[in-house]
């Protein structure tokens, strides 16, 4: 370990070992701070892949108990709740290993601590003293937001941190929030068999999904018998032996109760920046968030931002984007050259692994309008296209965005089995600023469910 590098990456998951990775292969003498109980990073450990393991057994055992549809009479499935935290912890088991072993072979040095800043361009790690570098990445990631609702934090509620070892699958639940990781959590444990109540602060359900989104998702819940229950905040928590009374809704009058065998709190999560002493680096006091440009650069020209400290979208493809981009914008500053390595913010996504999936990429209409553009829509159902029709899907759909005077296609929507998969062919129609027209030129094989888009794409053209 050295004293002194051209950059310091201070966390490693992601964005930092992308950063590293990308940095150290220009030649940079580059050193990973990383100060997590484990190594790995959120989406590994906690976050994407322990999470969809858990849901695909959710899921089969939800497909099972619809398949009178297809013909086919079977008995009510049971769990085999040991197995199913064995093969999930398999899988972690191995993804991490394999982002370990990047770690500790990588062409950079990797120093285990809690690191803060000291000074611009000092920091201090936990048991290895002050380490300086001309450039910092900083990657630390996000944290859960816990609110202060009376009688919350003297009871036994859940996390996504606590859901990942599944400790139990209660008879009923409560999920407080309707973002990703709040609806794919109903609909595990519905899947697994609990009685599930969502609350949702506000109405519509999905409030970044288009309506009719949201619409369709709502119906899904309702044909599941997933109770929603709508603008009425979680107000107090008791817990006592017999399980959870929630008080719902903000005046005596209008409060209601709610009981439930296990709470789980899904409310987001922040930037996990508070503990690295950024005003000593000169930024100011309170900051929420480590606000990058297209470089990645902070205010403080020296410091990257990268990952969910700093990313409106707290996604894995935009913070290896990022990671990539501030590492080789680092190296070409540091060879007095001109940075060209941006990360690009129309090639946003988001995907909740519900059942079926909900998928948003590029820009919404709302979204369009404010840059500038002109926006149309149209929308295709998944009950009248073949494939869709064939898997049996009552609720789905998909939407796709173009420009009016352009024809360029500016982004999609959609809620349907597996569409988080397939909306990657409008990934790429954005990457390569595709328009209808192009898009229409390239053929798709019939019939399957990515297919729908070009089904929505003539029906765009028409709106054109």
């Amino acid at each position: 370990m050295l004293d002194h590098y051209d950059l310091i990456v201070i966390g490693g998951g992601s964005g930092g070992y992308a950063a590293a990775k990308k940095a150290s292969a220009r030649g940079l003498k580059v050193a990973v701070v990383d100060g997590a109980k484990e190594l790995g990073g959120l989406c590994i450990l906690r976050g994407c892949m322990p999470t969809k393991a858990l849901l695909e057994s959710s899921n089969r055992m939800r497909a099972i108990r619809e398949s009178a549809e297809f013909g086919i009479q079977v008995g009510e499935p049971s769990l085999d709740i040991d197995a199913l935290r064995e093969r999930k912890s398999h899988l972690i088991e191995d993804f991490q290993m394999w982002r370990v072993k990047g770690l500790n072979s990588g062409d950079f040095d990797l120093i285990r601590g809690r690191a803060r800043f000291t000074s611009k361009q000092q920091i201090e790690v936990e048991g290895h003293g002050q380490l300086s570098a001309p450039y910092f990445v900083v990657a630390t990631g996000s944290e859960e937001v816990i609110p202060p609702i009376p009688g919350l934090a003297a009871s036994p509620f859940w996390t996504s941190d606590d859901i990942v070892d599944l400790p139990s699958v209660p008879e009923s639940v409560v999920v407080v929030g309707t973002g990703a990781v709040g609806m794919e959590s109903a609909f595990l444990f519905q899947g697994l068999g609990s009685k599930v109540t969502i609350i949702s602060r506000s109405r519509p359900l999905l409030s970044d999904m288009e309506d009719s989104i949201s619409e369709g998702m709502e119906k899904r819940c309702e044909e599941l018998g997933i109770k929603i229950v709508f603008e009425k905040p979680l107000s107090e928590v008791q817990h006592d032996d017999s399980g959870f009374t929630l008080s719902v809704g903000k005046g005596e009058g209008e409060s209601e109760k709610i009981k439930c065998q296990q709470l789980v709190m899904a409310v987001g999560r922040k930037p996990n920046i508070a503990g690295i002493d950024l005003p000593k680096a000169g930024f100011e006091e309170g900051m929420r968030r480590l606000e990058i440009n297209e470089f990645c650069q902070s205010s403080q020209p020296h410091i990257f931002g990268v990952g969910d400290c700093s990313s409106p979208l707290a996604v894995v493809h935009l913070a290896v984007m990022q990671g990539e981009a501030a590492g080789e914008n680092i190296a070409a500053l540091l060879q007095e050259k001109t940075m060209t390595q941006t990360w690009d913010s129309r090639l946003n996504m988001v995907g909740i692994f519900t059942d079926p999936e909900v998928v948003h990429l590029g820009l919404s209409d709302e979204d369009a309008r404010q840059a500038g553009y002109d926006p149309v829509s149209a929308s295709y159902r998944f009950d009248d296209q073949g494939k869709g029709e064939i898997v049996g899907e009552k609720h789905g759909l998909v939407r796709l965005t173009a420009d009016r005077s352009s024809g360029k296609i500016l982004g999609a929507s959609g809620m349907g089995p597996h569409v988080i998969d397939y909306a990657h062919t409008i990934m790429v129609a954005l990457h390569q600023k595709l328009t209808v027209s192009d898009f229409l030129k390239i053929p798709s094989y019939h019939p399957t469910l990515g297919e729908i888009w070009t089904y929505v794409a003539e029906e765009l053209i028409d709106e054109l």
